[in-house]
């Protein structure tokens, strides 16, 4: 690295930060050396990873190489997992031993599953559950799944009640009815599905009920090989528990000390910047694609100077659930459609945005 250039430095290989990648690549550096830390030399997008369960699609069409568009970027990559970052010092440990200094830095990383936490939750669950984080591991301990329930009838649970656990439980329904018809179990929690969304709690249940997945309103605090023990004292016969609920932000950034907000998240203002430590930058889960501009500009100006942009505020009404077998549904306020035309839509949004993440 040339000392006499800013290092920026980009945490975790997220959409936003693929943008700013090729950003790069089209733009060049000048002013900076970059360098990309990530676990797994690829990109997995998980708004398709039900599609990809459920046999629609294949894994190559969802798993990226990076490669390319790093190289393209002039960018330097590090395949390593963060273990902690000193905010004041300005410096990143590194699973590979190496402490990594920055001038600035951004993160972009994947949600992180607590399993200590969740254990404490739910005995057993560190031993017996398929968690769907990280990603890279989850698809590739998939298959195995898949190959059980070749040989005979699996009794599946999926623990969790926001959109992609329900995705998911729709998903596992499609990919294992057949040969010897796998049941499907949803976990949900105390509270009802999508409350706050009675257009989409509507057709969702609806489209669960098709599928013959049973719906719970429970919590799971414990499980074995055989089964799962729910908070109302039931229990509940399963080969295979899926945790898709309990990922949140990683304990690294929330032990480094920057300024939190009152749910104890790191605080972030309009600029994408941390409260406390503004050459911080850090991008919130599940961002749209119009923060990659804002965030690229913002740290070329963080490098360089110059005046921040806002990043735009929270993005669009529509909602859209993929219901497995190419089957979809769509629903912005009160309205609402469903069928496998809005499955076709979906699946063309997606991979057009994601080959427009990698396109020179």
């Amino acid at each position: 690295m040339n000392s006499s250039r800013k290092h920026l430095v980009l945490l975790g290989a997220g959409r936003t930060h693929l943008q700013v990648l090729k950003s790069l690549a089209r733009q060049g550096s000048a002013g900076m050396s970059v360098t990309l830390v990530a676990p797994h030399p690829y990109y997995i997008e998980a708004g398709m990873l039900p599609a990809h369960v459920a046999g629609d699609c294949a894994l190559d069409d969802l798993r990226i190489p990076l490669d390319r568009l790093v190289e393209a970027s002039g960018a330097a990559f590090v395949p390593a997992h963060v273990i902690s970052l000193d905010a004041s010092g300005r410096r990143v440990q590194l699973s590979s031993g190496d402490a990594l200094p920055y001038d600035v830095l951004s993160v972009n990383v994947e949600p992180a599953v607590p399993r200590e936490q969740i254990e404490e939750q739910m005995p057993g669950a560190r031993r017996n559950a398929l968690f769907t984080h990280p990603l890279e591991n989850f698809v590739q301990l998939w298959p195995q799944l898949q190959s059980l329930a070749q040989e005979r009838a699996l009794q599946v649970a999926v623990v969790g009640s926001d959109v992609p656990a329900i995705e998911l439980a729709m998903a596992v329904a499609h990919a294992l009815a057949a040969p010897h018809g796998s049941r499907v179990t949803l976990v949900a929690g105390d509270n009802p599905l999508l409350a706050d969304q009675p257009a989409l709690q509507r057709r969702v249940l609806a489209r669960l009920k098709a599928l013959n997945i049973t719906v719970l309103q429970d919590r799971c605090v414990g499980m074995d090989g055989r089964a799962l023990q729910l908070a109302t004292g039931a229990t509940l016969v399963c080969d295979a528990p899926l945790l898709a609920d309990g990922a949140t932000t990683p304990a690294w950034l929330l032990q480094a000390g920057l300024q939190a907000n009152d749910a104890g998240e790191p605080a972030v203002n309009e600029r994408l910047q941390s409260d406390s430590h503004r050459q911080i930058f850090i991008v919130p889960d599940g961002a749209p694609l119009e923060v990659g501009p804002v965030l690229d500009a913002n740290l070329r100006t963080a490098i360089a100077g110059g005046t921040f942009k806002k990043a735009p505020p929270a993005g669009s009404r529509l909602r859209v659930v993929a219901c497995g077998g190419g089957q979809a549904i769509a629903v912005w306020g009160p309205l609402g459609l469903e069928g496998r035309e809005v499955w076709h839509w979906k699946d063309r949004r997606d991979r057009r945005q994601l080959a427009g993440l990698f396109e020179a």
